[in-house]
């Protein structure tokens, strides 16, 4: 009865023990890892397509095998199988290697194992091998009655990574299990078809592949050299498009794209390479040139793919906020920008926008509008018969002034430095015309300029002990000034005799001859040319002169 019961069992055990269709073969040695320890009771090996005979093709992978190197029957606890590709070809003492996809995972596996012959799991989840890649297989087990010791050799360099299952790193060395695997051959998922890639910029694109009828999902990558170097990690999608980002400008791509019939198996990767633009630069170069105290002409260098550029000039630094409605849109370079603010330093930001909507970052630059340096404006305080005082506001960004004290028809070169903003003229000649020119030197962001010259004409007042039956000398004002159409000639005090007017250019031309006959004479000077004139008053006693400015 007993003969009878190990025949049966030895007959139950072949028929469970068949031998693999792929072998790789790596006998000469022995080891406890994984199946016979407590310590070193995890254990990685890595793999190559032609380690095996026959070569192993694409396909689904449905069980694994070691080969025994001990007779018993062996429990386990949570016995785990997992399996992933990789672009390793040898490993290194580390972290364990991540990424696997677990195929195997029972609570608790029992076997009878003979010496010499292969013991087998079946994979509750059958993995997908592509047929090229290199791949990992792991196997770990947290206890055991009973442990069985497999089958190795040492081939093909660090090929193994040991130690204990709930470690986080594992030494690397040489040796490699006796070891098959069970494939069904082929892939059993209708490949999706990468198709043409769409609004492709410099760093972004739509990857497109068609629709296979009852996906489950599908996966897709972008990288950018063949066989790739993965750019963007998998992503899984239901969707048959995708827009990614982040690509490199002016290189070539590379997508890839699997289906999946089901949670488990997927089709052989399709293929399709593109080619992003080069890259939407920032302007190099903003120029700025022609600025004063009130416009500034811009332009600015263009960029490869253009099709127009964002600008936008204002008092604020930072680059300009996404929908902001004063943004405007140009394919011009050239700018002429007027109505600006004296004294306002301006920023100018542009950007370019390329084709397929790509856009660079802000360009920036900036400059400052000068504030004007004008004229004073003279006004007499105290006059008397030697002595005048003659003032004006202060002028804004002025540093010093300059004046001149002459007589009427005198337009100074250069003057006197002065600070404060008036004049005092003593020593004057009673009932003499005088002349008082001030000009302005100013300095406004460190640009120097000067202001034309103010003059203010006025006839000192007759000495003190004249008679009261004397005549009084008369005086002439004239207004507007500067004058643009009519001129308003004003006679203080009474002429005597036939009084007259004459207008001459600074050339001593006479322009204009005048009856003066009436406190107040208006004389149209529309057709004069711009520039300073005299004014020539005579009667039979007085002569006055003074001057006036035509805009």
């Amino acid at each position: 009865m007993i003969r009878i019961l190990i025949c049966l069992l030895l007959v139950s055990y072949n028929l469970h023990a068949q031998t693999p269709t792929h072998i790789r073969s790596a006998s000469g040695a022995n080891n406890s890892f994984p199946f016979n320890t407590t310590s070193s009771n995890r254990v990685q090996n890595l793999f190559m397509p032609s380690d095996f005979i026959p070569a192993l093709p694409m396909g689904t992978i449905t069980k694994i095998y070691y080969k025994s190197a001990t007779s018993t029957t062996g429990t386990f606890s949570n016995v785990t199988i997992s399996i992933g590709t990789t672009t390793l070809t040898g490993f290194t003492s580390g972290p364990w290697n991540t990424g696997l996809t677990t195929v195997f995972g029972p609570a608790t596996y029992t076997n009878t194992f003979v010496n010499g012959q292969w013991f087998e799991f079946t994979l509750t989840n059958p993995f997908f091998y592509d047929g090229s890649s290199n791949f990992i297989v792991e196997a770990s087990q947290t206890g055991l009655t009973s442990g069985v010791i497999i089958q190795q050799g040492s081939i093909g360099g660090n090929r193994r990574m040991w130690g204990n299952v709930t470690a986080t790193t594992a030494s690397a060395g040489t040796g490699s299990p006796e070891f098959g695997i069970e494939i069904i051959p082929g892939s059993p998922c209708t490949k999706a078809i990468a198709t043409a890639t769409t609004n492709i910029n410099s760093t972004s694109a739509t990857v497109n592949w068609n629709a296979v009828p009852g996906s489950f999902r599908y996966e897709y990558l972008i990288d950018t050299t063949t066989p790739g170097k993965i750019y963007q990690p998998i992503v899984s999608t239901t969707a048959t498009s995708a827009f990614v980002t982040g690509l490199i400008p002016n290189k070539m791509h590379y997508l890839r794209v699997r289906n999946y019939c089901n949670a488990i198996s997927y089709s052989m990767w399709d293929t399709m390479a593109f080619m992003t633009l080069p890259p939407c630069n920032k302007i190099p170069k903003i120029a700025i040139g022609y600025v004063d105290s009130n416009s500034a002409q811009i332009q600015w260098d263009t960029a490869n793919n253009v099709v127009n550029w964002r600008f936008l000039i204002d008092t604020n630094r930072a680059d300009p906020a996404n929908g902001n409605p004063l943004i405007q849109v140009t394919t011009n370079r050239f700018r002429s920008l007027t109505g600006l603010k004296e004294g306002t330093w301006y920023y100018v930001h542009v950007k370019t926008r390329c084709v397929q909507n790509d856009s660079s970052g802000w360009a920036l630059d900036s400059f400052y509008t000068p504030t004007p340096c004008r004229k004073p404006v003279l006004q007499l305080s105290y006059i008397s018969a030697n002595n005048a005082v003659i003032y004006w506001n202060p002028v804004k960004t002025v540093v010093n002034y300059e004046y001149y004290f002459g007589s009427v028809s005198t337009i100074p070169a250069n003057g006197t430095p002065l600070l404060a903003p008036s004049l005092q003229t003593p020593y004057l000649q009673p009932n003499t015309s005088y002349s008082a020119h001030v000009r302005c030197n100013c300095i406004d962001n460190g640009i120097k300029s000067s202001s034309g010259w103010s003059s203010l004409d006025f006839t000192s007042e007759p000495p003190l002990n004249i008679s009261a039956n004397a005549h009084i000398k008369p005086s002439i004002e004239t207004y507007p000034n500067p004058v643009k159409n009519n001129l308003v000639i004003k006679l203080n005090g009474a002429a005597k005799g036939k009084a007259t007017a004459s207008i001459t250019d600074v050339k001593g031309a006479v322009v204009r001859s005048i009856v003066i006959d009436n406190a107040t004479t208006n004389v149209d000077v529309a057709g004069l040319a711009s520039g300073v004139y005299i004014l020539q008053y005579a009667d039979a006693e007085n002569n006055i002169t003074t001057k006036f400015t035509k805009e």
